[in-house]
């Protein structure tokens, strides 16, 4: 196959193949162009001299009886970028449909970067169309055009590029054409000149509207040829319009689409004068169905004006192209439709019609005549014609089972379909397999959100009840599928379900709809099921919080255990959310709030989270549920979390609340609860401490664990606060409270009187109090303390956790006469005698890498051979990577 002259993304071919390549072994070599080029003179136009000189290109025209050359001629100056490619550019001739000439002059970018004379990125050429005027119109060169050929410009997918053309015409010269070649717009991949025109040998000048044959004289050689059959009756209307017009080198009023709309009332026409030859329309299909052959309407029944018959077209795909013959002119046979039958099933993704020959009347003229500009060559109509002709959407929907080629196929159909196909879909979803129903699936996406909600929404609901029935635990079938396949003797777990393909689908398209989804998951909410309120309520929170919040309030009203929770949880989604902000304060005011039960108010309040301080009426609304009579266990203990975000706002009421709560409160409960959330509202340190002296246990550990919390987080403590955490951790008889006396010193700042509690607690008789002591002597750095610690080390008796503890502490404290000892520590975990070498090892290193000796690497150099367990080699590593914490002395 020739090549094309277009340089283009896409390796395909165009009718102009070889003219360039022929061209330019007229101009010959780069050393040859520096004599100049002689066109003489042609009946009618001058001659014409050229030569190509390092600033430009020189041109004289000269009258037919005078010997011609460019001495003395006009300078045509060329673009900066263009000077320094001049030493490699050609005169090529060409000679036109009537004799005359013209020069195209070539001068190739060679790949040369921005800066050494192409454009960047350039790797086409820079060329110019010189001609000779008309004898008696003057001696000025004619420059018809100039400009890059094959340089990109545009986005990926739009890119357009500028390419000139010569076609032969046998043995009647040549058309030249300076046109476009578009991404966009392609021949089913094949490159396509568009927005032509083409130089008028008659003026000598560029006419627009020039068409032009983009297939190769090559391809349609060996094209399969196929002749059209009349159809006097009407054939039976496809259920579906398979063939979808994407683009069209022309068209009268641009109107390609109406080629195939189904209506052959309407038409395509080419938009060129003549015969359009070469014009063409590209449909998109799609490649799961086989295309047996084509219908053709040619003439609408109101006719067009200028109006003509194709006698012949090429059906092209990307790799395939047949040449249809039209028996008769069909443009005289009033509402006559034709059938091709191809001969082989075709598919494919891409289908295009290109005109060639045409039954034009008198005057249109043919290659390279002038045409009536009237005439235009027209198609109403093109149908694909299928294995699935004459079977409506229900029918298709039922193919869709088992998931197969031919279902696939027939999805692909109906998903061209429009709403009919859509709505069967949709109606025979229940009734198709697992597979029809994937496929059936990807069909109702082509719809609307509109449409697609109510059946998204459906299933959501559905799947979520099923998910809900095989959870594990679910009842007794789902406890039965989970023992099945336990060991005997050993406890059973089942199996987490498998993801549900429905529901996940259900959920990412509602999400995609966003807002539009809003009323039907709202009505779930409202009256679904447990489980799929549950499931509505979640989404409904993500794709459009504002309306979640009163659905949901309205919802938990009557919502008990688990379902309450979880709509609870997505109240506080919603609620967080920026968009709900406005829904958030209308809420919490008074009088809308009061006009909901108590238990939907707290829910209310406690979504908001930290967030409550910053609503607008949010103080209001608590003192509201606050002071309300009665004050039940419930409504205290959860007004809790509300208080201490109030509080950090600078409520003070809300402050006063949490302070009243966690000193008077008689319910240890509500008090406990109260230490919790008080440990981020640092004007409450003071109450903290007074509450780890609590009569009940559970709130003294809340208090001291909050107060730890506080400390680690930097917020400065009472005073007296360390000799009260240093009672508890030498005199309160419960281990937790202890434990939690030894973390809460350790993180606070070190004072002596604490670090000696901490190492008076060293002799505690629960090993948790003496690890969480040994802590905090390690965060302190008590080296005053570092012979107890040192002790603790290295008692053979010692819990191995404690013992752990105590290296990890000295190293910490830089203790480096423990080096040697962490050393056969570490290096003894390589072959462990048991778990116990493995954990101190483990500490040894950890100890090690913060001292840091300068001869670490010789000391941990054992345990980085191969035979050293994975886990512990880069245990190794890490320590000798690991930043010294520790001066060296």
């Amino acid at each position: 196959m020739s090549r094309s002259p277009f340089r283009f993304r896409r390796p395909r071919l165009g009718a102009a193949a070889g003219v360039i390549a022929a061209s330019a072994a007229v101009g010959g070599s780069a050393a040859a162009q520096a004599a100049p080029v002689v066109l003489p003179h042609a009946a009618g136009q001058q001659a014409l001299a050229v030569r190509i000189d390092p600033g430009g290109v020189t041109a004289r025209a000269c009258p037919a009886a005078a010997a011609c050359a460019p001495d003395g001629g006009k300078v045509l100056a060329v673009p900066s970028e263009v000077a320094p490619l001049l030493g490699g550019a050609r005169v090529v001739p060409v000679t036109l449909a009537d004799g005359k000439r013209l020069a195209k002059i070539e001068a190739p970018a060679g790949g040369k970067p921005a800066g050494a004379g192409a454009p960047e990125g350039a790797g086409g050429s820079w060329v110019m169309l010189l001609a000779a005027p008309l004898a008696g119109k003057g001696t000025e060169p004619l420059v018809l055009w100039s400009g890059w050929t094959g340089v990109a410009t545009g986005e990926h997918g739009e890119g357009r590029s500028d390419a000139v053309v010569v076609e032969p015409l046998g043995g009647s010269g040549s058309r030249v054409l300076v046109g476009q070649l578009r991404d966009d717009v392609t021949l089913c991949g094949r490159p396509a000149l568009v927005g032509a025109s083409e130089v008028d040998p008659r003026t000598m000048t560029l006419l627009k509207g020039a068409s032009f044959q983009n297939l190769s004289a090559e391809e349609r050689r060996a094209a399969g040829k196929v002749v059209a059959e009349r159809r006097d009756a009407d054939a039976a209307a496809a259920a579906f319009r398979l063939l979808r017009p994407t683009a069209a080198s022309s068209a009268v009023g641009k109107r390609f689409a109406e080629i195939a709309d189904g209506d052959p009332k309407t038409a395509w026409s080419e938009g060129k004068a003549g015969a359009g030859r070469g014009e063409f329309v590209s449909f998109s299909s799609a490649d799961e169905v086989g295309i047996t052959g084509l219908g053709l309407r040619i003439k609408p029944p109101d006719g067009v004006e200028g109006g003509a018959a194709p006698r012949t077209l090429f059906v092209a795909t990307p790799d395939r192209l047949f040449q249809v013959s039209l028996p008769e002119d069909a443009w005289l046979k009033e509402s006559a439709g034709y059938e091709v039958k191809l001969p082989e099933e075709i598919k494919a993704s891409c289908i295009a019609v290109v005109l060639d020959d045409a039954y034009a009347p008198a005057g249109a003229g043919g290659r390279g005549a002038p045409a009536a500009p009237e005439v235009r060559v027209t198609i109403a109509e093109v149908t694909a014609r299928t294995a699935f002709d004459g079977q409506g959407p229900a029918a298709l929907v039922g193919a869709l089972a088992g998931g197969g080629e031919r279902s696939r196929a027939a999805a692909a159909l109906l998903a061209r379909g429009g709403p009919d196909a859509v709505e069967a879909a949709i109606a025979g979803y229940d009734r198709l397999d697992p597979a029809g129903r994937q496929l059936a699936r990807g069909v109702i996406d082509t719809a609307s959100c509109a449409v697609q909600i109510p059946f998204l929404t459906a299933r959501l609901a559905s799947g979520a009840a099923s998910a809900a029935q095989l959870a594990p635990g679910a009842g007794s079938a789902g406890r039965a599928s989970g023992l099945a396949s336990a060991a005997p003797g050993r406890a059973a777990r089942a199996a987490p379900p498998e993801p549900d393909p429905e529901l996940h689908h259900a959920r990412d398209r509602i999400r995609r709809c966003g807002r539009a989804a809003a009323p039907a998951l709202a009505e779930i909410v409202k009256s679904g099921a447990a489980a799929a309120r549950v499931a509505a309520a979640r989404e409904l929170a993500l794709v459009a919080p504002a309306e979640a919040i009163p659905a949901l309030l309205d919802a938990l009203a009557g919502a008990r255990g688990a379902a309450r929770r979880e709509l609870r949880a997505a109240l506080a989604l919603a609620a967080r959310s920026e968009r709900a902000a406005s829904v958030v304060e209308e809420e919490v005011q008074i009088e809308r709030l009061r006009a909901r039960p108590e238990d939907a108010q707290l829910d209310l309040l406690r979504a908001l989270g930290p967030a409550l301080g910053r609503v607008k009426g949010g103080g209001a609304a608590f003192q509201a549920l606050a002071s309300a009579g009665g004050a039940p266990f419930e409504r205290r203990y959860l007004l809790q979390a509300p208080a201490a975000a109030l509080a950090r706002a600078g409520e003070a009421p809300a402050e006063a609340y949490l302070r009243a709560s966690l000193r008077k409160d008689g319910d240890a409960h509500v008090r406990l609860r109260a230490a919790e959330v008080a440990a981020d509202v640092p004007s409450l340190a003071q109450d903290l401490l007074a509450a780890a002296s609590d009569p009940d246990a559970r709130v003294r550990e809340a208090a001291i664990v909050a107060l730890a919390r506080a400390a680690a987080a930097g917020a400065k403590l009472p005073a007296g606060a360390a000799d009260a955490l240093a009672a508890r951790l030498t005199s309160d008889p419960w281990t937790f409270i202890r434990g939690g006396a030894a973390l809460a010193i350790g993180a606070m700042p070190a004072t002596p009187a604490g670090d000696r509690a901490l190492v008076g607690a060293l002799a505690d008789g629960s090993p948790e109090v003496r690890r969480h002591a040994l802590d905090g002597l390690g965060a302190h750095r008590a080296t005053a303390h570092i012979e107890a610690v040192r002790d603790r080390a290295e008692d053979k008796e010692e819990d191995v956790e404690v013992r752990a503890r105590a290296i990890l502490a000295l190293g910490a404290m830089c203790d480096a006469s423990s080096v040697d000892l962490w050393t056969r520590l570490a290096l003894r975990a390589k072959a462990p005698i048991g778990e116990h070498d493995q954990r101190l090892g483990s500490a040894a290193l950890a100890a090690l890498g913060s001292v840091h000796p300068a001869d670490l690497p010789a000391r941990l150099k054992p345990l980085l051979d191969k035979d050293t367990p994975h886990g512990l080699r880069e245990a190794a590593r890490a320590a000798l990577s690991a930043a010294p914490q520790c001066r060296r002395r």
